[in-house]
Order: structure tokens, then C-alpha cells, then sequence
């Protein structure tokens, strides 16, 4: 098979690793066919991540300009991951203290979705998507959450690159919906996420109520493609791997070991980009303001420098360590949720997963995110 043309293009193949070890044979460095720069290194990779002078959006288009005018470029704009400064850093604070949710809470809402969208025969496809999506709604404290989950998926075909304008259309009307519902969350009695994250932005100072609401409904969005694409790979790694489905199977307790190494190995989020917001040194190379910047989290991932005897698939690692969720002022709090969400989703799965598929079917579109089809 030929190897893909570029580390976008590499992103829905069936095995991009070797074409990502060639490319942290130059760790940092320009591609001119992609017109930005390539992080591919695991210390390059950290140095952009945590670098002042890059942002998560271009200064002059903090929205994409698609989005313009709409619900959903609104709920984008003012989202702690695709805003940078003292306002999001307040905003970020707030999020953090509202995601410090104990891990048995998560884990009890993530057993009793498995088992109920199991029960309702849900395929594995849709399950994927289902799971994620159910629980953190559930935990935001929604109780119509198969229409919350129709409408987020409206919201995200419409912030995917390249969506249509029908699609747009239908997102901002998904977007519009979520947030009157999330608004009147906000404001009920009660004890769901979406409240912890009213009491925690209003410990901080300054945190607008429409900052608020977004970051609610932004966990919904975090969640529904990331989630569904943790599972998908987990299911693909046992998927290749029967004896260590069939070791997984008789000791759950490796169950959390495993998904970590699944979070390194292959990772949902294969790249993240960013933009140079001022003249600045990284890794050695000048960058000028405007220039972009791919960042190979998938890569650098399996960089020998941050974990050795990389492309060993070990749920026992010791000391792993992973850019999966980010690094510095833009790092994923969401990161122990995500994780006992797909544990959950996995252990019900091997109860219940009659014939386990071998290897995915293919990966569906996308320029950064890796979800696997199984149907």
C-alpha cells in the first residue's frame, strides 16, 4: 500500500505508524505541499504546545469564517479550547474545577449506559457514539438524551472542515436548541456538570454566563467524536490482538492499563494544529507571524524520546507518558473522564460483543480525528 501523501491524508488509513516514524525523522520541519509546518517530534512537539506565541486560532479569524453569523460560530468562539488569553484562562479554571468529577460516579453512569444502549441491541457502530454522548449528557444533568445526542451531531458535522452549507444550516439550529436547553439547565436546581461549571465560573472573576453555557455544551462536543473514536480503537487493538482481548476478558482490573496504552498507541486525536500569533524561535527554526503549525500528536506519541520501545503495544507500561490530551495552557481536563467512559464501554463489550470484528472496516473522514467503522 502506498503511503499517504501527507500526515492529514494519514490520519483515516489503516496503518499510518510507519508513515509517521518517517516523519519524526525530521522532528520539525516545513511542508510546503501543506503550506504550514509539521511538528512530528515528541519534544517539538511540546515546545509548540506550550509556546506563547502559538494559538489554537488565527488572530484574524477567531471563528472560521463558515460559521460566521450562526449559533454554532458563537458556541465555537466561546469555547475554552478555541480561545486563547486571560479571559479563557479564567474560563479554563472554572472547567477544570467542574471536570473534577470522582472516577465512580463517571464509571456508574458510563455501567448503566452500557448496559441499557446494549440491551437496546445498539450496533457497534452506533454504540461508538452513543456511550459517550449518553453519560456526559447524563452527568451534565439532560434527561432527553437521545435528542441531545441528535442535535450535537448536527453541531459537529457542521464545525467539521468542509461541511456543507445544509449541514451548517442544520448545525446552527442544532447549536441555537442546545444552548436554550443548557440555559435552562444551568439555571435549575440541581447537581449535574452544568452547574458545577455556573459555581465554578462564578468563584472566578469575570467568566461571562454565555462562556458558561458554551463550555457546557462543549463538553457534549469534546466528547462525541474523541469518545467515539478511544472506543472504536480500543475495540481495534483487541480486535488484532485475541490473546490479549482474551487476557482483558478474564482480568478487568487491566482494563484502565490497557485504554491508557490505547490513548498513546493510537490515539483518537492524531493531530492538532496551531498559529503563530507573533515572530518566534521553536525547536530551532524561525516562524513568522501567520505561519500554522501541524502538530502530529500521533507521532510524537511513539517518539522513543518520550516512551521507550515505542511500538510495543503495553498495557503495563511504567512511567508512560502521552501528548493525547494536550500540553501546557491547553491541555484536556477531561482526560480521567474520557478514559473511565471508554473502560466502561469496553468491559460491557466483551460481555456482550457476540462476534468481535478483527480490524475496522475503514476509518471515517476526517482531517485529525481516527474513528474506526466496523459495518
Amino acid at each position: 500500500m502506498q503511503p499517504p501523501n501527507d500526515p492529514v491524508a494519514a490520519v483515516t488509513r489503516p496503518d499510518p505508524y510507519p508513515y509517521y516514524a518517517t516523519l519524526r525523522q525530521r522532528p520539525f520541519h516545513r511542508d510546503e505541499a501543506l503550506g504550514l509546518w509539521v511538528a512530528a517530534g515528541a519534544e517539538a512537539a511540546m515546545a509548540v504546545l506550550a509556546s506563547p506565541a502559538c494559538r489554537v486560532r488565527p488572530p484574524a479569524e477567531p471563528v472560521p469564517r463558515p460559521l460566521l453569523g450562526g449559533a454554532a460560530g458563537e458556541l465555537c468562539g466561546r469555547q475554552v479550547r478555541m480561545t486563547d488569553g486571560d479571559a479563557q484562562a479564567r474560563a479554563k479554571r472554572a472547567v477544570a474545577a467542574a471536570l473534577d468529577v470522582p472516577a465512580e460516579q463517571v464509571a456508574a453512569e458510563a455501567r448503566r449506559w452500557s448496559a441499557s444502549l446494549a440491551a437496546d441491541r445498539t450496533g457497534l457502530d452506533a454504540f461508538l457514539f452513543a456511550l459517550p454522548m449518553h453519560v456526559v449528557g447524563a452527568l451534565l444533568g439532560f434527561d432527553r438524551l437521545s435528542e441531545v445526542a441528535g442535535r450535537m451531531r448536527d453541531v459537529v458535522a457542521a464545525i467539521t472542515p468542509g461541511a456543507t452549507a445544509e449541514a451548517i444550516g442544520r448545525g446552527h439550529e442544532a447549536a441555537a436548541v442546545m444552548v436554550g436547553l443548557t440555559e435552562v439547565l444551568i439555571g435549575s436546581p440541581g447537581s449535574g456538570l452544568a452547574r458545577r461549571l455556573r459555581d465554578a465560573a462564578e468563584r472566578e472573576d469575570g467568566v461571562d454566563a454565555a462562556v458558561v453555557t458554551a463550555n457546557a455544551v462543549g463538553f457534549l462536543f469534546q466528547a462525541h467524536d474523541a469518545g467515539a473514536g478511544l472506543l472504536g480503537n480500543a475495540v481495534a487493538t483487541l480486535g488484532a490482538r485475541p490473546e490479549l482481548r482474551r487476557a482483558a476478558a478474564a482480568d478487568r482490573a487491566s482494563l484502565p492499563g490497557l485504554m491508557q496504552e490505547v490513548l498513546r498507541y493510537d490515539p483518537p486525536a492524531q493531530n492538532t494544529r496551531r498559529f503563530v500569533a507573533e515572530d518566534t524561535m521553536i525547536a530551532g527554526q524561525s516562524l513568522r507571524a501567520g505561519d500554522a503549525i501541524l502538530v502530529v500528536i500521533a507521532a510524537a506519541n511513539r517518539d522513543p524520546a518520550l516512551n521507550p520501545d515505542p511500538e510495543r503495544f503495553d498495557p503495563a507500561r511504567p512511567d508512560r507518558r502521552l501528548l493525547t490530551f494536550g500540553h501546557g495552557r491547553h491541555a484536556c481536563p477531561g482526560d480521567t473522564i474520557a478514559a473511565v467512559i471508554a473502560v466502561a464501554g469496553l468491559d460491557a463489550l466483551l460481555d456482550r460483543l457476540p462476534d468481535w470484528p478483527e480490524r475496522p472496516a475503514g476509518y471515517r473522514p476526517s482531517p485529525n480525528v481516527r474513528i474506526p467503522r466496523f459495518s
